[in-house]
C-alpha cells in the first residue's frame, strides 16, 4: 500500500493506492498515531486495490478504533461499491463515510 499525504488547513488527507497487507496492520496504526495523533484526517481510498475480507476489514477496524478511542478524527472517502459492502458488516459505526475528499472535508 502506497499513502500520499497532502494537507488542508489543519486537516490531513491520506490518500491510500495499493493493496492492504493484512501483516502491516499493526505497523499502519503505529504509524497513524505517531503523525496524526489528536489531528482530523481524511482517508482517500478512491486507488485502493480489493485486497481479501479480511484485510480490509481488519484496516477498517483499525480506523475505527483511532476514532472511537479520539485519537484522531476519521472520516473516510473514495470507498468502492466492495468495500461499501464490506464495511456495511463491520462493527465500525463511528467511521463517517463521504462520496469524495470535499464532502469530508466539509464534514468537519
Amino acid at each position: 500500500m502506497e499513502l500520499k499525504l497532502l494537507r488542508d488547513g489543519d486537516i490531513s488527507v491520506v490518500s491510500l493506492s495499493g493493496r492492504i497487507e493484512i501483516e502491516k496492520a499493526q505497523f499502519f496504526k503505529n504509524a497513524c498515531l505517531e503523525k496524526f495523533k489528536n489531528k482530523n484526517i481524511v482517508f482517500c481510498m478512491k486507488s485502493l486495490s480489493f485486497v481479501g475480507s479480511s484485510g480490509i476489514q481488519s484496516f477498517f477496524g483499525i480506523l475505527n478504533e483511532l476514532n472511537v478511542s479520539k485519537k484522531m478524527n476519521v472520516k473516510i472517502s473514495g470507498l468502492s461499491p466492495d468495500f461499501r459492502r464490506l464495511l456495511q458488516f463491520t462493527e465500525c459505526s463511528s467511521l463517517e463515510v463521504h462520496e469524495d475528499i470535499d464532502g469530508a472535508l466539509k464534514s468537519f
